[in-house]
């Protein structure tokens, strides 16, 4: 019944929602699956700039939806089952922190509930495919398991240990962020109740079946991207693998997160006010902000009176876990939507904490029911673009195309979710994106000069109206376009902006 009840409310939730357009989606989410499934990777370059090398199978069922239901808002409630599972498992982990006999134990829970499944990021992505929810679902499973183990033997057992460390790492191989959370389990398991070897073989096991996680879900694309590109993570930790297809750097966002020390060590109070720092998009929660400041009042109280108080070590584990993985996120990310399994754990550990703090039964209960409603109604979700629900999920026309056409993508802009709408003989390049230019001399910028050299056949371009720095790149080639000649692409996601146009030879 809890699971139904889950389900139901997320999936309902994810419809009222609307439908999905964020920028991910018309960039890569179904190109990818798509280009996976036809085989394209050797054929286009580079067509959903960056992205095109970030591991398809997340994007393969949101594809296979698409394919197989027409009506977007049971896509998008099927879309929502992730999050009501990844519900389910909170209410589980729940359910072990607050034993029963525990006295006003329904409130407890149904506090920590509550702020833990109406966090701002949580929400913004119900339904959505930027790929939050599935990975926070298996990282949700796997604590659960490990919290119900830890709560019923004082430690975790090497079975739980398994189970855990396999889901997440398939979770941290579908979506490589989640690597904070891997890092947060390892360093959990070193925190244990126990004697120093024991811990450390506890976390040792950890990594190992960490890895072997990784490998089921990574394995077969990092293989297919060495075997291609001679880096398994192309084009990221390229200093390291020196793969000639592209520069030899580490690319990594530094857009986000802290900007001093100060900011650095206050940053769950400051990233609610100041959101840009962790996020394109506004937004507003509390919730870290309060879990900072419930830990370092809990903290305080603990050293105060000279660390007599034992911690229950379910209690232990599920603090060491958030500290360490918001540790690695703040050093590696800053981007506030990847802590949402952070979000759902929030709401145990302001419960727990203010338990611990507060003297009193009444003292209690007034406080976790004050802070539960302030959290909660203070939340604002962000939104990276939704539209009303219409006859299909993608209503796109394309104009017909020459048979074996070449297309030169415009620079930036999300375009790759109309390519399987054209011929699938179309070919198509992107010179000048968020990770190439066409002036590089990478193998990658090499090749599509080279594709755009000995092009037999008909050549065009496709872009925005009113956006021409694709010219730039024409130009560089030899290249002019057919005002002229240019058609409109229709596009439901894009008020048909974009546009494809023929291209002439200057020489």
């Amino acid at each position: 019944m809890a699971l139904a009840a889950c389900l139901a409310a997320a999936g309902l939730y994810s419809v009222h929602a609307r439908l999905d357009v964020n920028w991910d989606l018309k960039n890569y989410h179904f190109y990818n699956a798509y280009a996976f499934l036809t085989g394209r990777l050797g054929w286009d370059i580079a067509p959903a700039q960056l992205q095109s090398y970030y591991n398809p199978l997340l994007d393969i069922p949101f594809y296979w939806l698409v394919q197989a239901i027409p009506s977007p808002r049971i896509i998008a409630f099927v879309m929502g089952s992730t999050a009501g599972v990844a519900a389910l498992m909170l209410l589980r982990i729940l359910v072990a922190l607050f034993p029963a006999g525990t006295r006003d134990r329904a409130l407890w829970i149904a506090a920590a509930f509550a702020m833990g499944v109406t966090g701002s990021m949580g929400l913004s992505v119900m339904g959505a495919t930027m790929n939050e929810w599935p990975p926070a679902m298996m990282l949700m499973v796997s604590l659960s398991v490990l919290v119900a183990a830890i709560a019923k033997d004082g430690r975790p057992t090497l079975a739980a240990i398994g189970v855990a460390g396999v889901v997440t790492g398939i979770a941290v191989g579908l979506k490589l962020t989640y690597g904070v959370f891997g890092m947060g389990l390892i360093a959990a398991a070193a925190a244990t109740p126990g004697a120093v070897s024991q811990r450390m073989r506890g976390a040792f096991a950890m990594g190992c079946f960490l890895f072997v996680g990784f490998l089921l879900s990574y394995g077969l694309w990092g293989a297919i991207l060495y075997d291609r590109f001679a880096n398994p993570f192309f084009p990221h930790f390229n200093a390291i693998f020196q793969s000639p297809w592209w520069e030899p750097v580490n690319y990594f966002d530094r857009n986000y997160g802290p900007r001093s020390a100060f900011q650095a060590i206050f940053f769950p109070l400051i990233l609610a006010r100041e959101y840009k720092l962790v996020s394109e998009v506004s937004f507003r929660d509390w919730r870290l902000g309060v879990a900072f400041v419930v830990a370092i009042l809990a903290a305080a109280k603990y050293l105060a009176r000279r660390r007599t108080d034992s911690p229950a070590p379910a209690w232990t584990f599920l603090a060491a876990f958030t500290l360490a993985s918001y540790l690695a996120w703040l050093k590696l990310f800053g981007i506030y939507r990847y802590l949402v399994p952070l979000e759902m754990l929030s709401g145990p550990l302001i419960v727990g904490g203010a338990l611990y703090l507060l003297p009193g039964v009444h003292l209690r209960r007034v406080a976790t029911v004050v802070l539960a409603i302030l959290v909660v109604a203070t939340t604002r979700p962000a939104s990276w673009g939704r539209l009303d629900f219409r006859g299909a999920y993608f209503d796109v026309a394309v104009p017909e195309v020459a048979p074996r056409s070449l297309v030169i993508l415009g620079p930036y802009e999300p375009m790759a979710y109309a390519i399987p709408f054209f011929r699938p003989d179309t070919r198509f390049v992107s010179p000048w994106n968020n990770f190439l230019h066409f002036s590089q001399e990478n193998l990658l910028s090499r090749q599509i000069r080279d594709v755009v050299a000995k092009h037999p056949g008909a050549i065009y371009t496709m872009d925005f109206w009113g956006q021409d720095p694709v010219n730039a790149t024409l130009e560089s080639y030899g290249l002019a376009r057919d005002e002229k000649s240019c058609l409109p692409i229709r596009s439901y996601l894009d008020t048909s902006a974009m546009r494809i146009c023929r291209v002439r030879r200057l020489r």
